[in-house]
């Protein structure tokens, strides 16, 4: 089951409160830099993840993440939150692109591809999905969707949906690769803040 919430290691921090005692503001500025670098490179590596399991733009990705919360010199907590609806399956490649007419509905299949590998699927709905026009345009082309009808009718249809992007990102293997990758750069990112920053007090106290 997919975790919704990932969290990383903050031991680390904590241990180094400690070992450095009396040197609290140098450890906060240090924790805050190396949050924020690990804030960036979270939702970059999220976009490359995610983009190489399903059929969706990196780009995309990390537009989900609309909510970020950067640590402060008086607030070091930190959050990264992606939100988006159910995604249409016309998002994703699909075959056929546009409705094809000379073809008997009966016989119409559309198929999509959600997720890089395996190649497109049919999509098992009752009553027969099918492709139509939104009425949108982009770039001065009509816009095209997976629809289905609600019921025998010909009237109302609907557009069908599949996974949003939070979803994809709480995919159990990819969470767990986000979680890894985060856990290095924090580590990696507060050794050399707290380097960096021991250093500068060598400085200071040789310049006095």
């Amino acid at each position: 089951m997919a975790k919704s919430e990932i969290y990383l290691d903050t031991k680390q921090i904590d241990r180094l409160t400690i070992e450095l005692k009396g040197f609290e503001k140098e450890v906060g500025t240090a924790t805050k830099n190396a949050l924020n670098r690990a804030i960036d490179h979270i939702i970059a590596k999220t976009g490359q993840l995610v983009s190489k399991v399903y059929s969706i733009k990196s780009g995309d990705v990390k537009k989900s993440f609309a909510n970020i919360k950067r640590p402060s010199n008086s607030d070091l907590s930190a959050s990264i939150t992606s939100k988006g609806h159910l995604l249409s399956l016309g998002r994703f490649p699909h075959s056929p692109a546009v409705p094809i007419k000379n073809i008997k509905r009966s016989k119409r299949q559309v198929k999509v591809q959600i997720k890089k590998t395996g190649g497109k699927k049919p999509v098992r709905t009752d009553p027969k999905a099918f492709i139509a026009p939104t009425g949108a345009r982009s770039a001065d082309k009509m816009r095209h969707n997976v629809f289905k009808r609600v019921g025998n009718s010909r009237l109302p249809i609907q557009i069908i949906r599949t996974l949003s992007v939070p979803q994809m990102i709480t995919n159990e293997k990819i969470a767990e690769q986000i979680l890894e990758a985060g856990n290095k750069v924090l580590r990696e990112r507060l050794e050399h803040e707290i380097t960096r920053e021991i250093f500068n007090i060598g400085r200071k106290v040789k310049g006095r």
